[in-house]
């Protein structure tokens, strides 16, 4: 066995030399139970720690947190290391963790309606130790981690990881929780909380915290002890350049496109978005989406969220600073439901009637009974919880840094992923998560659940509780197949659910279904595989029965019909076929359709499909789609946006270890589904010299930018002038999302918080040739409506620039959609020209 991988000092100062962990997942037999671990470091063999987290039935490892000592890097070096074997580990001391706190001290004072509670953090991790309460993580000669919990009053506890390091040095892995559930006492606390180690005070914060949100920060004595992410950029940084090609064969993670360049673009907008005011504070959002209801481009939404997969792809520090970011995120979700009473995660062991949603009433401290929370979790905080749409922030993270606190995060989520579906379609303590749900939930529902199960470590109660929910619902799926295929007939192979269509089938939820049960049966699940195996016959066959009336490029469709007026499914691809095309769903032979990342999902099933079973049917159904020219099915298309870029049938990966050119700019492609498929309307337009109006017809204030009488700047010598865009918001439940292209090339995503009131934020695009026409592309991303337009976020083009002088160009943009604009340079730029306009639906929330 050899893993290979990088230690880089990604930051603009040297990075000192210290002990580094990280997580490391292994394939069954690679490390036998006895065996050890030693890492080759500039030709010399160092020894390994390796604590030991889950194993595989024969008992060798699965995953461990592994710690090594690194050499000093200097800014922008890079250092091979390669893991291999050795028959037994080398036998060493481990840290006495007591005596190792004696030189330091590390101490929090919170302050709420005038009262402080000191906590004298290692004096009670001592006491912990002493009395056998404290949990460890790590044990070794180069690192040892235990944890220490203080109960506080209400639904506020503190969490502390503390982990002494070979050569004196100490971190503190912080959480301050505010999670307590089925007590007495909860609810929101606002506190003041300053933070001291080794006699300084190294944070100050003011915290407004809702009950089952979490934060967590990390603190070292030394900053050079630590893994990923260790230091700054403008210092030395750690980046971890992992085996991710290793990484894929053990199962852990989707088999990605690794020869894919993640566009630098998108790369530096993570740096941007890490660099920018509030990342990174407590309960920051970090840019996911706190309306979890909400469609669009959800760069949070897939098989893991778009940062995820630009980090396990590129292995870039960008990328995994800002993936890192959201997993922060992920303790403030309010899914944190700690059951103080019976010290774990809620459970429906515990609580077998009980629903988080509030139609399942009010519950009592203690009793079993309880149809529903205590305390309701509500959306005070922000955030709005929906099982169809979550994300999955923690698991890729908890992968790379074995960090124990993303790992709580990962059960809190898997727990209220069982507690929040209704207690009837669950059978209660059966926690089934797959039925009467919506396909799109029962997906994401069931992943985090077998993620958390698979994470889990061996003898814990998550392990025990997790894997037997997991198994409940495989189980439950594969003993419905003869009933389905029956009432499904020559088409059958899909998963049946909720969906707001009479009749309508989205198959591109069953691609999100099916990238669930392939995650898991690459991960050795049987009844995943048997499940699989019966779905190959529609995921496959919707491509591949053209002769029979199904249109092959409605595989990929938005919708298509799947049953008659009272549910009874079509038993044949004909009818299938017919009332596609009756409904007005069908393709036909075009893709008017498919325009949203439905072949994408299309393509990463029968990838999985192909890679699982062998099937050459998959395999050729794959590369017809791809020569019938889908959709955004490009490798430039996946560059932009990797979130579904698995491998093609028969590719072998290599792990991108070391840095790659950064690939040219790729335009973006068009936005993820929408409850209706677009429509192409023109929007009305003011045009230069026409009256203007006070209002847009709605009641709504039309503002302009003031007016640019500024005199245009002479051409640089090489005849390009500068290009600006203006653009305004109305910023309800968020701010608008916006993607501006120049040529196709992608110049600016993000997000817009100036409103139109204000006329607008300037957003520079770049310098352009004066003397060409440039073609200036806004896509909205996000549209939501509330109903009026008081509760409505709409984004507007308040001008264009061309050499600091306006273009006259703007235009409202009050759906998700797009506008185009045509500008070229004039000694007079000043000229109209009507956008055209892509447009879809309101987003409604009720």
């Amino acid at each position: 066995m050899q893993i290979d991988l990088n230690l880089e000092n990604a930051g603009a100062d040297t990075l000192a030399g210290g002990i580094t962990t990280f997580g490391q997942v292994f394939t069954q037999g690679e490390v036998s139970a006895k065996a050890g671990l030693v890492a080759t470091v500039n030709g010399v063999d160092i020894p390994v720690q390796m604590d030991v987290k889950t194993t595989y039935a024969d008992g060798s490892v699965k995953m461990a947190v592994l710690s090594m000592a690194r050499p000093d890097l200097p800014a922008g070096a890079i250092v091979d290391v390669a893991l291999s074997t050795v028959a037994s580990a080398t036998a060493s001391t481990p840290i006495d963790l007591s005596s190792a706190l004696n030189s330091h001290s590390f101490a929090v004072d919170l302050t709420s309606q005038g009262q402080t509670t000191h906590v004298d953090v290692l004096a009670a991790l001592k006491q912990a130790l002493a009395d056998g309460t404290a949990s460890f993580w790590q044990k070794g000669d180069l690192a040892t981690q235990a944890r220490v919990e203080i109960p506080l009053d209400g639904s506020q506890r503190l969490i502390f990881d503390v982990t002494a390091f070979k050569g004196g040095g100490m971190s503190v892995e912080a959480q301050f929780n505010n999670d307590g559930v089925m007590g007495t006492d909860g609810g929101r606390v606002n506190y003041k909380v300053a933070v001291s180690m080794d006699g300084q005070v190294v944070a100050e914060e003011h915290v407004n915290q809702a009950q089952y949100q979490n934060w967590h920060q990390s603190y070292s004595s030394n900053g050079t002890d630590g893994g990923q992410g260790l230091g700054d950029p403008a210092e030395g940084w750690l980046n971890i350049r992992q085996d991710i090609a290793h990484l894929q064969a053990t199962g852990a993670v989707a088999h990605y496109d690794l020869t894919v360049g993640i566009s630098d673009t998108m790369l530096d907008g993570f740096a941007t978005a890490t660099q920018s005011n509030g990342w990174g504070d407590p309960l920051a959002t970090n840019e996911v989406s706190q309306f979890m209801p909400g469609t669009g481009a959800r760069a949070d939404i897939g098989i893991t969220t778009e940062s995820n997969t630009a980090w396990l792809m590129s292995q870039d520090p960008r990328a995994a600073a800002y993936a890192l970011g959201q997993a922060e995120t992920a303790s403030a979700v309010t899914w944190h439901l700690w059951d103080t009473a019976n010290k774990g995660w809620l459970s429906t062991e515990d609580y077998p009637s009980l629903w988080t949603d509030e139609r399942g009433g009010t519950g009592s401290a203690g009793d079993a009974s309880s149809g529903g929370l205590t305390q309701q979790i509500g959306n005070s905080s922000g955030w709005d919880l929906d099982s169809a749409h979550q994300p999955d922030l923690s698991y890729v993270p908890y992968l790379m840094t074995g960090q124990r606190w993303m790992l709580d995060n990962l059960n809190a989520q898997a727990s209220w992923n069982i507690v929040a579906q209704w207690p009837s379609d669950r059978a209660n303590a059966n926690d089934i998560v797959v039925d009467g749900n919506q396909v799109r939930g029962a997906a994401w529902a069931l992943r985090q659940i077998d993620e958390a199960a698979w994470a889990a470590p061996d003898g814990s109660a998550e392990k025990a509780y997790f894997t037997e929910a997991s198994e409940a619902n495989w189980s439950w799926l594969v003993s419905k197949i003869p009933e389905w295929t029956a009432e499904q007939g020559e088409a059958h192979g899909w998963l049946p659910g909720v969906y707001g269509v009479d009749g309508a089938m989205p198959p591109w939820q069953q691609d999100y279904f099916a990238s669930t049960v392939i995650a898991a049966a690459s991960r050795g699940n049987a009844d995943a595989l048997t499940f699989l195996e019966w779905q190959t016959n529609f995921l496959v066959g919707r491509f591949t029965h053209e002769g029979q009336g199904f249109d092959q490029h409605d595989g990929a469709a938005y919708l298509i019909a799947i049953a008659d007026g009272s549910g009874k499914p079509y038993q044949t691809w004909a009818e299938i076929g017919a009332q596609t095309d009756a409904h007005g769903w069908s393709n036909n032979q075009g893709w008017d359709n498919s325009q949203g990342d439905y072949a994408q999902l299309a393509l990463a099933t029968l990838a999985g499909i192909a890679h699982l079973t062998g099937s050459a049917e998959a395999a050729a159904a794959y590369e017809a789609l791809v020569a019938d020219n889908a959709p955004f099915s490009t490798a430039a298309d996946f560059a932009r946006d990797p979130t579904f870029a698995l491998a093609a049938p028969g590719t072998i990966n290599i792990s991108p270890t070391l840095p790659v050119t950064p690939p040219v700019v790729i335009p973006p492609i068009t936005i993820p589904p929408v409850v209706i498929p677009p429509v192409v309307t023109t929007p009305e337009i003011t045009l230069p010299g026409t009256p203007s109006s006070s209002t847009d017809g709605s009641g709504t204030p039309v503002v302009t930018p003031p007016t640019d009488t500024t005199p245009a700047k002479p051409l640089d010598p090489a005849g390009s002038v500068s290009l600006s865009i203006w653009l305004g918001a109305d910023s309800w439940r968020g701010d608008p999302k916006a993607i501006v292209t120049v040529d196709g090339v992608t110049a600016f995503h993000g997000n817009v918080s100036a409103s139109h009131e204000s006329g607008g934020m300037e957003i520079h695009l770049g310098d352009v040739s004066a003397r060409d026409t440039h073609v200036v592309e806004v896509e909205y991303l996000n549209d939501v409506w509330g109903g009026d337009h008081n509760h409505d976020r709409n984004l507007y083009v308040e001008d264009v620039r061309l050499n600091g002088v306006s273009t006259g160009d703007s235009a409202p943009m009050e759906k998700s959609g797009t506008v185009t604009f045509d500008v070229s340079y004039q000694d007079d730029p000043q000229h109209a020209v009507a956008p055209a306009m892509v447009v879809t639906d309101h987003i409604f929330i009720s």
